[in-house]
């Protein structure tokens, strides 16, 4: 129960974002044009920009945007009022803001906190009024991922003495602390074993081949792939050479 909450508040989270971002999108496609009229020595037209723009996106970021689509953008973004904002795709964003300098859009809102305009009940109600039908997508969506989580079963493995195995949830027979997510690879691929002079400690490569960390009782064991303890929680070490010839194989070389 607890992790479909996770889940869920994940979703209504990204929701709540989405709604600090109206009015946005427009404002990205602008600054664009504003930053490459500024590249441009002599007279501008809104072609010649939206070729550069598209020319820069191209060969600095392997993004085949359009002059004419961007163009189009252009207009688009100065023909709209206030409270609206435009329809554009999510990479042609993301490629923008990269062209403004910013890692992505997200970076470009944090630099832009006082455009937001919902810190007022003027501009909430405005919102509302504007956005009914993606304020009702968005619901449904928190409504579906609520169902999905329902019906997809979380999958559980607990550790037992030398391994992992996969169980059922069950909260009478196992505590919190037991149960873990289940990770085919740490079923299939990570054991406590118990070492000798045969065992293979490294690989080819030099790598390490075993792992070692202590018990809640402080005693060393052994595991064959990193991983943390799963009684301590601590992460294991690399098993290295002073660690083989003091505590496994005083023979080996």
């Amino acid at each position: 129960m607890e992790n479909k909450f996770h889940i869920l508040s994940i979703g209504i989270c990204r929701f709540i974002q989405s709604l600090k971002q109206i009015y946005m999108y427009k404002k990205v496609v602008l600054k664009a044009f504003n930053k490459a009229e500024s590249e441009i020595p002599g007279k501008t037209t809104k072609t010649l920009i939206s070729e550069h723009i598209s020319t820069v996106l191209l060969d600095d970021f392997k993004s085949p945007v359009s002059g004419r689509k961007l163009r189009d953008l252009f207009n688009d973004a100065k023909s709209k009022n206030e409270n609206e904002d435009i329809n554009i795709k999510s990479e042609y964003v993301q490629d923008l803001c990269k062209y403004l300098g910013f890692e992505n859009y997200a970076a470009f809102l944090r630099a832009h906190p006082e455009k937001e305009d919902l810190n007022n009940k003027k501009g909430i109600t405005e919102f509302i009024k504007k956005n009914k039908a993606a304020l009702l997508i968005g619901l449904i969506a928190i409504i579906v991922i609520m169902f999905a989580i329902s019906f997809n079963k979380q999958r559980w493995m607990v550790w037992e003495e030398t391994n992992y195995v996969e169980v059922e949830f069950d909260s009478e027979k196992y505590s919190l602390s037991q149960l873990k997510i289940y990770n085919q690879e740490r079923i299939e691929n990570f054991h406590k074993i118990i070492p000798n002079c045969q065992t293979l400690f490294f690989m080819n490569d030099g790598e390490a081949n075993l792992w070692y960390g202590k018990n809640i009782k402080g005693e060393l064991e052994y595991f064959t792939a990193l991983a943390k303890h799963p009684e301590s929680g601590k992460t294991l070490k690399a098993i290295t050479k002073y660690m083989i010839k003091t505590h496994i194989c005083d023979s080996y070389d």
